[in-house]
């Protein structure tokens, strides 16, 4: 996966956390809009590998969260 796109996650109130591959380069306008209860990223790169992604507009919920850097995912 290398993008999340415009409004996927829009107005998703019950999610809580998400699991985010270091894949992943973009992330469309509005895509965790209202997501109020968004408090965890779990990213499996580094800082500066979430810093360089291209984050659009109203996506405070993902920005205001805290990112967990270098995850490790558990393998089922």
């Amino acid at each position: 996966m290398t993008s999340i796109g415009y409004d996927a996650f829009e107005g998703c109130t019950s999610l809580t956390s998400i699991k985010m591959p270091d894949s992943v380069t973009s992330i469309g306008g509005s895509a965790f809009y209202n997501c109020t209860s968004l408090a965890i990223v779990n990213y499996t790169g580094t800082e500066e590998q979430w810093s360089a992604i291209s984050i659009g507009s109203s996506n405070s919920s993902l920005t205001n969260a805290t990112i967990n850097y270098n995850y490790v995912p558990d393998e089922k």
